[in-house]
C-alpha cells in the first residue's frame, strides 16, 4: 500500500515529535489525492505563518481494499490501526499519542474516517468528514457512523463534518448529525456553498488544517524527544 508524508520545514531540527494528520481520499483517489488538492503547500504556508503548529500528513492510498472491506484485521480498517499507524510511528519522528492523532477524508474516505474514529476513539483526538459519503455494503450496525456515533462511548473525541449544500450525498449525512444532535454528542456540523467535487475541498484546506490542528502543542520544547 502505497503512502505519502509531507514533513515541515523544520522537521528533525529539534529532536521533537510531531502529532500527525492522516488523511483518506475517496474510492476512486489514490495516496497522491490530497497532494494534488495542495494540502502541503496549505500546511507549509500555515505553518510559517505561525498559524498551526509544526505536523506530519500521512496520506494513503485507498485501493481494492478500502472498497471491498469495511472493518477486522483484514480490512482496510485493519490496514491503517494495525499497519500504517505503527509504521508511521516507528519510522518518523511521530508522536505516539491519542492526543496527537486526528483523522479525517472527503467522500468514502471521510465514512472510513468516521468509522474507525467512532469504533477506536482511544486511537484519535479528532475526526473529521469532508462530504462524506455514508454508504458501504458491507457495514453493519457496528461500522455505521450514525450508530456508532451515539451507542459508542467517544470520550473527548473531536468530531467535524462539512457537505456541499448541493452535494447528492447529504441525504444521507443529515441523519447523522441529527442522531449526533439528538444524543448531545458535541461536534461540528457546516453545510455550505457547493458541490461533491475538488473545488470545494480545496477552498477549505486552511480551515481544515486550523481545526485539525487545534490544540496541539505551540511550543515545541514541552514535546517528547523523538
Amino acid at each position: 500500500m502505497r503512502y505519502r508524508v509531507y514533513l515541515p520545514p523544520c522537521y528533525g531540527q529539534d529532536g521533537h515529535v510531531y502529532p500527525t494528520l492522516y488523511l483518506f481520499g475517496g474510492n476512486i483517489h489514490d495516496d497522491a489525492f490530497w497532494d494534488a488538492l495542495g494540502i502541503d503547500e496549505a500546511a507549509e504556508a500555515a505553518i510559517t505563518a505561525g498559524a498551526i503548529p509544526p505536523l506530519l500528513i500521512v496520506m494513503p492510498d485507498n485501493g481494492w481494499l478500502a472498497n471491498t472491506t469495511t472493518s477486522g484485521p483484514a480490512s482496510y480498517e485493519g490496514f491503517v490501526l494495525d499497519e500504517l499507524i505503527p509504521h508511521i510511528e516507528k519510522s518518523y519522528c511521530a508522536w505516539s499519542a491519542q492526543a496527537a492523532r486526528a483523522v479525517g477524508g472527503v467522500s468514502r474516505g471521510g465514512y472510513w474516517s468516521l468509522m474507525m474514529a467512532f469504533r477506536r476513539p482511544d486511537v484519535f483526538r479528532s475526526v473529521a468528514a469532508h462530504s462524506p459519503a455514508l454508504i458501504d455494503d458491507f457495514a453493519g450496525p457496528a461500522e455505521d457512523p450514525r450508530v456508532t456515533g451515539v451507542v459508542n462511548d467517544l470520550g473527548d473525541l473531536r468530531i467535524w463534518i462539512d457537505i456541499g449544500q448541493r452535494d447528492p450525498y447529504l441525504v444521507q449525512a443529515q441523519p447523522l448529525h441529527d442522531a449526533l444532535a439528538a444524543d448531545g454528542v458535541a461536534h461540528e456540523w457546516r453545510v455550505e456553498p457547493g458541490i461533491h467535487e475538488p473545488a470545494y475541498w480545496q477552498a477549505r484546506l486552511n480551515d481544515y488544517l486550523l481545526w485539525y490542528s487545534a490544540g496541539w502543542p505551540t511550543d515545541r520544547a514541552t514535546l517528547p524527544d523523538c
